[in-house]
């Protein structure tokens, strides 16, 4: 039991820390270049739709608003961040915390870019790696990108953990 009520803390921490350094990213990507912003209204929608039973729709945009979509959206990105957190630390071990390695950081941060090739995109009508949208590279390259930079916010939160229980 000492082990999941460690695992859930440090998941928490850890999935929280690297995805706001991965907003902090996408929103200075987005001031410096001029790069699209994820709409995570959509995705709030994509999952409300869900507690009804519906998991694919042809076209997200076109699927009717709901209420608290936006706020469910950033939930789910912040939950979907702590999920993949817990992931690198059952499989690499807690112990990883105490000695941060980039490897295995950004091994968690390029295996997930799946989850939003091929589950997300194409549930929201995109198609697999977005291969339905005007402009696939363009998706299929911000996925990467994101997924990259969430790779290496996990090391860097890791070794702010790290320094934190070190000076205590």
């Amino acid at each position: 039991m000492k082990y999941l009520v460690k695992l859930s803390f440090y998941s928490i921490i850890l999935g929280t820390l690297a995805t706001a350094m991965l907003d902090i990213w996408n929103w200075s990507r987005h001031y410096l270049f001029d790069t699209p912003l994820t709409k995570y209204e959509f995705i709030g929608r994509w999952m409300l739709y869900m507690l009804d039973g519906q998991f694919y729709h042809t076209s997200i945009k076109a699927s009717s608003a709901l209420p608290h979509e936006l706020l469910v959206g950033w939930l789910g990105h912040y939950f979907i961040g702590i999920v993949f957190a817990a992931l690198l630390l059952l499989i690499f071990g807690l112990k990883w915390l105490e000695k941060p390695t980039f490897k295995p950081a950004i091994i968690i941060g390029m295996v997930t870019a799946g989850i939003p090739y091929l589950i997300m995109q194409p549930g929201m009508g995109m198609g697999i790696a977005g291969y339905l949208t005007p402009n696939p590279m363009s998706v299929i390259t911000k996925v990467i990108v994101s997924h990259v930079a969430f790779g290496v916010a996990l090391y860097l939160g890791g070794i702010l953990i790290k320094s934190v229980k070190t000076n205590r």
